[in-house]
């Protein structure tokens, strides 16, 4: 299931957008990242020179107490401040620093032509950067109160991009569902189309792509049906018509006196009756299976009742008494076909057999003949096929397995040949009980 849903067009769409947006979502958070830490740095560092420049503006006339007047009222909580050069003896200062901090002392550093260092000092309410400098040719210390320039991932950015790209996900996957809808449609009317059945035509709407994709099987859908009418009809008609002539000419030869040939031409005209039969059988094997319920076994016996009347050696072996929803004649069809080629390929004793398996009708047809090779099995199925050597000349027409093959997969069943242990060869069919199975 997981390897079927990989491989679907839908979840290789949605796996597409998943990546482009989560790529564009990361190189936009990256990006934006990036351009904040910038314009921190920007902001920081000019806060720092324009306050410096206020300070030894201010200070310049000052004499000592003056200074430490004017910086006794100046210095606020909260605030940058300027403190004497001893005041650094009791701090703890920690000299791994936050990127913005590291990036404010070296521009500082190339700002101010001195070498300016910086130390973190943490306190339980705030973290602070305190950084050497010369203000008026004295040293202080210039004290940043660094909890507004945090640089801790920027998490409302990156909310916001995850919510966008749950949103995006979310409407691209419904419109690749949109998208990929018709295309499902298209494979699912295929399936019934290569089934035998006429699927409805399919809506021509969406992309133009998609439009011309459903017109394209419409059509090819509606010529294949025609064609199949037309061959269907042809095959038919041709065959009703060389019946009477047929008729007529083993008639004139029953009425004339006999003659040494007269046996040889009754034989080739009840041959070509019957390759007539076989044709109008396979144009039947087409048309839709009219359903009602069928008792396998009594169908079987009726059918072998009637070849054993024409001196075929076969008996039925009734395992079981399976009853189904299927078409009485298709079957009838199916299993005079496979008797016939008993006949003319195998060998006796032939057997039937009705039987029933993992809700399955098991309808079985067993002679000890040569069988068909492993190798040919496929294109026996075929029409017209003819696998013997002799078969060209012994008034075959190629059609008995196609016949059966027809009407197994109209009932949606299973045609399986197996070499018996005995040395004979079985044909089984198997065919579903279920009312829904049989009508799927």
């Amino acid at each position: 299931m997981l390897r079927r849903l990989a491989g679907s067009l839908l979840f290789r769409l949605i796996v597409l957008v998943v990546v482009v947006v989560v790529t564009t979502q990361v190189v936009t958070v990256y990006i934006a990242a990036g351009e904040r830490h910038k314009l921190m740095d920007k902001q920081l560092y000019a806060q720092v020179v324009d306050t410096l420049a206020f300070l030894e503006g201010s200070m310049d006339n000052m004499n000592p107490a003056q200074r430490t007047a004017f910086l006794a009222s100046y210095n606020r909580p909260g605030l940058p401040r300027l403190l004497p050069q001893e005041s650094a003896p009791r701090q703890q200062f920690d000299k791994e620093l936050p990127r913005v901090a590291d990036s404010l002392v070296s521009r500082l550093s190339k700002g101010l032509g001195d070498t300016v260092h910086g130390y973190m000092v943490h306190r339980e309410d705030r973290n602070e950067l305190w950084v050497n400098v010369h203000v008026l040719d004295t040293p202080y210390w210039l004290v940043i109160p660094f909890g507004r320039y945090s640089d801790r991932p920027i998490y409302s950015l990156i909310q916001a991009a995850l919510l966008a790209t749950v949103l995006a996900i979310l409407l691209a996957s419904v419109v690749a569902w949109r998208i990929t809808r018709p295309i499902s449609k298209v494979v699912d009317a295929s399936r019934e189309l290569a089934g035998g059945k006429l699927p409805p035509p399919l809506a021509e709407d969406g992309p133009r792509e998609l439009i011309a994709l459903a017109r394209g099987f419409n059509h090819m859908a509606s010529a294949l049906d025609n064609a199949a009418r037309e061959r269907r009809l042809m095959l038919a008609g041709l065959s009703h018509d060389l019946r009477t002539p047929l008729t007529r000419l083993k008639l004139m030869l029953e009425l004339q006196d006999s003659s040494p040939d007269t046996p040889d031409m009754l034989a080739d005209i009840d041959e070509l009756s019957r390759i007539v039969r076989q044709f109008i059988d396979f144009a039947r094997a087409e048309e839709s299976a009219r359903l009602e319920p069928v008792a396998l076994a009594e169908l079987a016996d009726s059918v072998v009742a009637r070849f054993g009347r024409s001196g075929l050696d076969v008996h039925l072996d009734r395992l079981a008494e399976p009853e189904l929803h299927a078409d009485a004649l298709a079957l009838e069809r199916l299993l005079s076909n496979l008797l016939e080629n008993a006949r003319r390929y195998g060998k006796p004793p032939i057997r039937v057999e009705v039987a029933s398996q993992d809700n399955m009708a098991t309808l079985s047809v067993i002679d000890h003949g040569a069988g068909i090779p492993a190798a040919l099995r496929e294109s026996a199925l075929a029409p017209f096929e003819r696998l013997a050597e002799h078969r060209g000349t012994d008034g075959g027409s190629g059609l008995g397995l196609a016949i059966v093959s027809r009407v197994v997969k109209q009932h949606h069943g299973q045609l399986r040949f197996v070499d018996e242990a005995d040395g004979g060869f079985r044909v089984c069919i198997l065919l579903p009980l279920t009312t829904a199975a049989a009508t799927a």
